[in-house]
């Protein structure tokens, strides 16, 4: 609402839910209500309880509070709160106040006036950090989370049932609201199996006739992740085109692929050869006649099925590493490759999890 439109509400003698005793227009954007300035919040950490009011303490003195409002539905005018029908007024158009109830589309926080002028220049840029909360994003965010226009699941073969740890990577993966956090947890999924898999191989020895076999396992252990994480790929996943088919996922996205790949990646290691990684997308096709051609692979030490693997092995752990590792050296991920995850490396490493859990 507007200043007149909040002193015409005053002024019409209705009873209020609270007293209002003073109102001021700070700038063209900003009213002060009984000596609080409320600030709409859009982003906030979704660990915080919203039945609690949050003080917000700067330097010792407590100026403001934090209190959630978004999530409640509708509320009735006459119970509110006094933070909440400040918030109210403006938030809502003059046409609300003649409403029973108020649904409220932001969160809030309530600053003293005495500090507004000190929040907003020191304070509220940075609130992600400090508050877990954010009025604004200083940057390009998509419009809404960049979404896979798929139509069509395949279940594929039967999976083997999940342990504890297992399903509850797979709901926090499903609860993630972002394609790099999700790809993180799934990614969480395929990392247990590096346990179990050399569990498994323990199991299948004899002792004490293959002790020295389970030395040699156990030494082993402390291999690096890419190393192990391609052990399993190898082993595990031995349907060589539904990984192509997911591999081939990545023609469209051929700037990012060669960025992460090549100029972040690791010289030596599959197709990270510039003018061999080129002949591929230029080509649309990994298709073992089309690599065969290219001479990416060869039908002796490099066949199909050893290339295959190694490479979506790779690839999978280069965007790992791009995603967790926020660091000069490593290719940074943001928001407006988010299609690249939900396109492509999503559905590749989903693949790769069904084959390593298929019964």
């Amino acid at each position: 609402m507007t200043l007149s439109e909040i002193q015409t509400i005053i002024d019409s003698g209705d009873d209020l839910p609270i007293v209002i005793n003073t109102i001021n227009q700070i700038d063209s954007d900003t009213i002060c209500v009984n000596g609080f300035v409320p600030l709409n919040v859009i982003k906030i950490n979704k660990s915080y309880d919203t039945n609690n009011v949050i003080d917000l303490n700067f330097n010792g003195s407590t100026e403001g509070h934090l209190f959630f409002t978004c999530q409640k539905g509708k509320i009735d005018l006459g119970s509110m709160t006094d933070f909440e029908f400040i918030a109210f007024l403006i938030e809502a158009d003059y046409e609300d106040y003649s409403l029973d109830v108020y649904e409220f589309k932001y969160d809030y926080i309530i600053v003293k006036e005495t500090f507004w002028n000190t929040y907003i220049t020191d304070y509220e840029k940075t609130s992600p950090l400090w508050g877990g909360f954010s009025h604004k994003l200083n940057f390009a965010e998509p419009v809404s989370k960049y979404l896979n226009n798929v139509l069509e699941i395949d279940a594929g073969n039967k999976l083997k049932d999940l342990d504890n740890y297992s399903y509850e990577s797979t709901i926090r993966a499903i609860e993630q609201p972002y394609a790099f956090e999700r790809f993180l947890k799934l990614y969480h999924l395929l990392e247990l199996q590096f346990d179990y898999f050399l569990i498994d191989k323990i199991k299948n020895l004899q002792v004490p006739n293959d002790s020295n076999e389970i030395g040699k396992l156990l030494n082993g252990y402390s291999r690096a992740e890419l190393d192990r994480l391609t052990e399993i790929v190898i082993s595990q996943c031995t349907d060589i085109n539904s990984l192509i088919e997911k591999l081939q996922l990545v023609f469209p996205f051929k700037q990012i692929s060669e960025d992460i790949f090549i100029k972040y990646g690791n010289k030596g290691k599959p197709l990270t050869d510039i003018s061999k990684f080129n002949d591929v997308f230029d080509s649309n096709s990994f298709a073992e006649s089309n690599l065969l051609t290219l001479k990416v692979i060869d039908s002796r030490n490099n066949t199909l099925d050893v290339f295959i693997p190694k490479l979506v092995s790779y690839w999978i752990y280069r965007i790992r590493c791009s995603i967790a590792h926020n660091k000069i050296g490593e290719y940074l991920l943001s928001w407006d490759s988010e299609n690249f995850i939900v396109d492509f490396a999503e559905p590749l490493l989903i693949e790769v999890l069904k084959q390593c859990f298929k019964k």
